[in-house]
């Protein structure tokens, strides 16, 4: 009876925005809109990984970040569509260059 009347009251109260006359800002950009771009990333996948050859991919994505893993390392769940992941094997040559 109580969450009935809590969401009545929810429902046709007006907001706290309402009340103050505020809103929530725009965002410069909205999550999940930008990312980068794989598909010019061939150049990538079977070499060794070095510094530069890193910040070329990063550069040819346009990702604003990169993490660097080898195959079967824990990593972080967190969908990030402006990160490059470059998965690297055991001898440090890149398997997979994806975004997320």
């Amino acid at each position: 009876m109580i969450s009935l009347l809590l969401a009545a009251a929810l429902m046709l109260g007006p907001s706290f925005a309402e009340k103050t006359k505020t809103s929530r800002p725009a965002l410069a950009h909205p999550p999940a809109m930008e990312g980068c771009d794989v598909s010019e990333l061939d150049f990538v996948v079977g070499r060794p990984l070095d510094k530069a050859l890193e910040a070329r991919a990063q550069e040819a994505t346009g990702a604003a970040s990169v993490r660097v893993f080898t195959t079967g390392d824990p990593a972080t769940a967190d969908m990030r569509p402006d990160r490059l992941n470059l998965e690297l094997d055991r001898n440090g040559k890149v398997v997979s260059a994806r975004c997320f």
